[in-house]
């Protein structure tokens, strides 16, 4: 998510053009005013990451019912699908910690246990 670039003027023009308030528009989207000047004057100042950045200006984008590929220009630095291995490790094996499928307490039981042994192994590290 490097060099986050959109249209922000067409984000602001839309938002006038419906009659909309800055205070209205970050009420309807959980943001400050102060994050709704920053995405429309197209800095990083009420932001303290890029990627949070982008999610505000597709939730913007989406409130406005503007198309995204409008708004974004950018996308190549979408991002990328984890490739996680097929294998599942012993870690989260159900056989090593003895757990029987299906309640949701059991599945409370094994999760906890499987950080219990995951934390154990960082720390003998």
């Amino acid at each position: 998510m490097k060099n986050l670039q959109y249209d922000f003027a067409l984000l602001k023009r839309t938002r006038e053009d419906k009659h909309m308030s800055k205070l209205e528009i970050a009420h309807q989207l959980c943001l400050s005013v102060n994050q709704i000047e920053s995405i429309e004057d197209n800095s990083f100042k009420y932001f303290p990451a890029e990627s949070i950045k982008f999610a505000a200006v597709k939730k913007y984008a989406l409130a406005l019912h503007l198309d995204l590929n409008l708004v974004i220009i950018n996308k190549e630095d979408e991002v990328v699908p984890l490739n996680l291995p097929a294998v599942t490790s012993p870690l989260l094996s159900k056989e090593k910690h003895k757990i029987k499928k299906g309640t949701y307490r059991n599945k409370a039981i094994y999760l906890r246990k499987a950080w219990q042994d995951l934390l154990r192994r960082l720390l003998k590290n």
